[in-house]
């Protein structure tokens, strides 16, 4: 029998979901709590908790003796001309590690810092609550801006929408959001990928596998896979199957596999008919997992077969392992914060969709 808990949630995402869509117009009047607690069938203290949870998402509010009404979104910049003056910029990563993020991380506090902008930066851990909390409580700071890594998902945040509907001033960096109107910079992982298929059909490979988190997962994802199937094509290699992962769930600060990622792969391995000559990774993590598990099966990467990924530890004593292309951070984080400044100086509002190439490295595995 679900809790109080998980039906004041499904009542909030149903109404949610209805004023999203539109069949809720702003003005419209919700039903009386007590109207909600006879449809739902629960009570009135679970509808309160529902009916909180949207006004803190400001979807709703409520009129003294009137009701309860789907509240219009302020267009232009109530938020963002309240915060004009500060000189703070948040920024909320999902995380940071040796193989991507601790230089653009660096290079955008220092620009910022330049600019005159003191730095608040703020982890979510692949937490979509999380990254909510984090915005809000930016917000409630008066950043002049922010800089949003989202999370692997899905589904779209609402307070990230949120923050689009009013125009305050934000980048997301690394992934895009479809069909909305925010400015992204990220890296052009279509070609990085069909860059990493060629140079395999250079070294004389004629067919390739891509193991990958779920590209469904996040726009970057979808870029990857994408490059893989064109480079395949182009190179008129045989594609010799993909091997989806579910997402991370571990320490996403360490580039360490899952030990659930190297069991997968080590099926997929075994459930081969034939090898085929390259392996392609859509992330490092993922490339660590194929060398547990291709190595356990007495198979190295380099000579058994091919294999290249995006990104690597290059911070390591030994340098580069697997040949890959890497993230130009520097250049990620400077269109990030270009981006971001000229929205808080109000000189745009024009949504600017920047990609940033790759930068090829050989390894080992090539």
């Amino acid at each position: 029998m679900p809790g109080k808990k998980f039906l004041y949630l499904t009542i909030y995402e149903q109404l949610r979901d209805r004023i999203q869509s539109g069949q809720m117009l702003p003005g419209d009047r919700l039903p009386s709590e007590e109207e909600l607690s006879q449809a739902y069938s629960v009570s009135r203290i679970t509808v309160k908790k529902a009916l909180e949870r949207l006004r803190e998402d400001g979807l709703i509010h409520r009129v003294q003796g009137r009701g309860t009404f789907v509240r219009a979104i302020e267009p232009a910049a109530g938020r963002a001309q309240a915060c004009a003056s500060s000189r703070l910029v948040g920024v909320v990563l999902e995380h940071v590690s040796s193989s991507f993020g601790l230089i653009m991380m660096y290079t955008m506090t220092r620009l910022l810092d330049e600019a005159g902008y003191k730095t608040c930066i703020r982890f979510t851990f692949g937490s979509i609550g999380k990254e909510s909390e984090e915005i809000e409580d930016l917000l409630g700071m008066n950043v002049a801006g922010l800089i949003i890594m989202p999370c692997h998902d899905s589904h779209y945040n609402l307070a990230i929408l949120r923050l689009i509907l009013e125009k305050f001033p934000v980048v997301l960096v690394d992934k895009r959001m479809h069909g909305l109107p925010v400015s992204s910079v990220c890296t052009d992982g279509r070609e990085a990928m069909r860059q990493l298929v060629l140079h395999l059909r250079e070294r004389g490979c004629s067919s390739a596998a891509m193991l990958t988190i779920d590209p469904a997962s996040t726009s970057s994802l979808g870029d990857r896979a994408e490059g893989f199937f064109k480079g395949i094509e182009e190179a008129g290699m045989r594609c010799a199957g993909e091997c989806i992962l579910p997402r991370r769930t571990g320490d996403m600060i360490s580039n360490a596999p899952e030990q659930r990622y190297i069991e997968a792969i080590g099926a997929y391995l075994d459930g081969l008919g034939e090898l085929p000559d390259s392996f392609v990774c859509t992330e490092y993590a993922i490339g660590r997992a194929l060398y547990a598990a291709a190595q356990a099966r007495g198979l190295m990467p380099g000579k058994a077969f091919c294999a290249c990924c995006i990104d690597e530890d290059e911070l390591g004593t030994q340098g580069s392992f697997f040949t890959h292309m890497r993230q130009d951070e520097e250049n990620l984080a400077r269109r990030t914060v270009e981006i971001l400044l000229r929205q808080i100086r109000g000189e745009t509002h024009v949504p600017i969709d920047a990609r940033v190439p790759a930068v090829f490295h050989q390894g080992q595995t090539t």
